[in-house]
C-alpha cells in the first residue's frame, strides 16, 4: 500500500508521518510493560561523574554587571574604620588652642588703654533654677599704670593690668556692709623670685542672686533676667573709686549669658553723688542644649504613637502570641521614655513645667492607656482560644451501642413476638387458687 506525501514534506519542510515515527533509535522507543499493552515510561539510570584526576581550576569571581562585588568582611573593616575616624575627629575638640587669648585680654588692654581704673571680672556664673539663685564670682582687677600694684602685670592675659595698688572694699545692691575687702598688704612673696603669689580668695568674691523666673515654665525656652549695682571705695581716704568695666563669661555649661554694664550713681541726702557701675544679664539656654531637648521631646512623643499603631496593628492579628510582643514593646517604651526625659540637658524636676505638661505627662499617659488595651486584647484572645478548645456537651456524649445481628434482622423482616398464649397462662394461674362460686 503506497503512501502520498504532501508538498511541503516532499520538499523536507516537514517530515512525513511514516518517517518521524521510524526515525527515531529503536532501542530507545518505550515498549508495553510485561502482561499490557501500554507502553511504560523511560527511566534513565543517574550516570556517575568520573573522577578527574588533575586539580580543579579555582571558580572565577561573582560579577553584578561585569563588577566584582565587596565581600562581607571587607564591608566590616570599613565599617569600623569610618567609625574609628569619627571618634578621633570629634576627639580633636578637646584639643585647646594655645595661641587663642583669654576671654578678658581684649577688654582690659581697652581700659588700661582708654580708661584707667578698676575693674571687675566675672570669671565664674553659676546658674541654679531649682534655688532658683544666680552667684557670679568676681576678680578685682586694676588697670592702668597708676591702678596696677607692681609686679602683679599680666591678669586674664592683659600685660596693661593686674592686682589692684591701693585696698578697696566692695558694696553691692546698696549694702552699708562690704561683701569684700581687697588689701595688697597681705599678698605674700615668693622667696625664690622676689614675686608677689597671687592668692585667689584674696582678690576674688562670690555675690548672690536671686533669679527672676517667671519664664522658668518654658523649658528650654527659659529666660532669667538679673540686674545689679556696685561701688568700691578706697580704704586709705574713703573715697569712692569709679568702676570702668563689669564683664560676665558668655558661656557657662548649661546657659549663655549677656552681659551689658553701664555708668550710674547714687545721690546721698545732702546732695552728694557717689559713682557705681550697673550690671544687666540675660541668661538664656545655649542653642545645642536647645536642639538636643527639643530632639528628645520629639522622639519620646514618636515612642508614644508607636504605642498607638501597635494597639491598632494588634486589632488586625489573631492570636495572643502577638499581642504578647506588642505588649512587651509597649511596656519597654513605658520605662524609656522617663530616661529620655532625665536625658534633656539640665532638664528640671517634675514639677510641671512647660515640656512635662505638654509632653512628658501625655506620653505617659498615652502609653499606659495602650498597654491596658493590650492587656485587655490578649485576655480576650486567650479566653476565646480556650471556649474554642472546649469540646460542645452534645459532642461528648457517648453515642447508643450498636443493635445485634438478630434484633436487625427481626426489624428489617417486620417480625414481631406473639406473648397471646402469655396472658392465657397469667390468667389460668390467677383462676387456680380462687374458691369456687367466684
Amino acid at each position: 500500500m503506497s503512501t502520498r506525501h504532501s508538498f511541503l514534506s516532499t520538499t523536507g519542510l516537514i517530515r512525513p508521518y511514516s518517517a518521524a515515527s521510524f526515525s527515531g533509535d529503536a532501542a530507545t522507543a518505550p515498549h508495553a510493560r510485561t502482561g499490557g499493552t501500554k507502553p511504560g515510561r523511560r527511566t534513565h539510570k543517574p550516570t556517575t561523574p568520573i573522577p578527574s584526576t588533575g586539580p580543579s581550576p579555582p571558580l572565577a569571581p561573582r560579577t553584578k554587571a561585569g563588577i566584582v562585588p565587596l565581600g562581607p568582611a571587607f564591608i566590616v573593616g570599613i565599617a569600623v574604620l569610618l567609625s574609628l575616624l569619627f571618634t578621633l575627629a570629634l576627639s580633636c575638640a578637646f584639643i585647646a588652642d594655645e595661641d587663642e587669648r583669654p576671654v578678658f585680654a581684649a577688654i582690659l588692654d581697652d581700659a588700661a588703654a582708654n580708661t584707667p581704673g578698676i575693674v571687675l571680672v566675672g570669671d565664674d556664673v553659676d546658674v541654679d533654677i531649682d534655688e532658683p539663685a544666680l552667684s557670679i564670682r568676681w576678680s578685682i582687677v586694676g588697670c592702668g599704670p597708676a591702678f596696677v600694684l607692681p609686679g602683679s602685670e599680666g591678669s586674664h592675659g592683659s600685660e596693661g593690668c593686674g592686682l589692684p595698688a591701693m585696698p578697696l572694699s566692695i558694696f553691692v545692691d546698696g549694702g552699708l556692709v562690704p561683701v569684700a575687702m581687697y588689701d595688697p598688704a597681705f599678698f605674700p612673696f615668693v622667696n625664690s623670685s622676689g614675686r608677689r603669689n597671687d592668692i585667689q580668695n584674696m582678690f576674688q568674691f562670690d555675690d548672690d542672686h536671686v533669679l527672676d523666673v517667671h519664664q522658668a515654665r518654658l523649658y528650654p525656652f527659659d529666660t532669667y533676667l538679673l540686674t545689679s549695682t556696685l561701688r568700691a571705695v578706697a580704704l586709705t581716704d574713703n573715697q569712692t573709686l569709679p568702676l570702668q568695666r563689669l564683664s560676665t563669661i558668655s558661656l557657662t555649661s548649661s546657659f549663655a549669658i549677656r552681659s551689658t554694664d553701664a555708668p550710674s550713681y547714687m545721690q546721698h541726702p545732702d546732695g552728694l553723688r557717689v559713682p557705681s557701675r550697673d550690671l544687666m544679664l540675660v541668661v538664656r539656654r545655649p542653642a545645642e542644649a536647645r536642639m538636643y531637648a527639643l530632639l528628645l521631646f520629639g522622639a519620646s512623643w514618636m515612642l508614644a504613637h508607636a504605642t498607638m499603631a501597635l494597639v491598632a496593628f494588634s486589632w488586625h492579628v489573631e492570636g495572643a502570641e502577638r499581642t504578647f510582643k506588642h505588649l512587651a514593646s509597649t511596656l519597654m517604651i513605658i520605662l524609656l521614655i522617663p530616661q529620655l526625659r532625665n536625658a534633656m540637658p539640665d532638664a528640671p524636676d517634675l514639677d510641671g513645667v512647660l515640656i512635662d505638661a505638654i509632653g512628658f505627662f501625655p506620653q505617659m499617659l498615652v502609653c499606659a492607656v495602650s498597654a491596658l488595651m493590650l492587656l485587655a486584647t490578649m485576655v480576650k484572645r486567650e479566653l476565646q482560644a480556650l471556649e474554642e478548645s472546649i469540646v460542645p456537651e452534645e459532642e461528648r456524649k457517648e453515642a447508643p451501642a450498636p443493635l445485634s445481628t438478630g434484633l436487625l434482622r427481626m426489624r428489617r423482616g417486620g417480625a414481631s413476638v406473639d406473648i397471646s398464649h402469655m396472658r392465657n397462662l397469667s390468667h389460668t394461674l390467677s383462676g387456680f387458687g380462687r374458691p369456687a362460686g367466684l
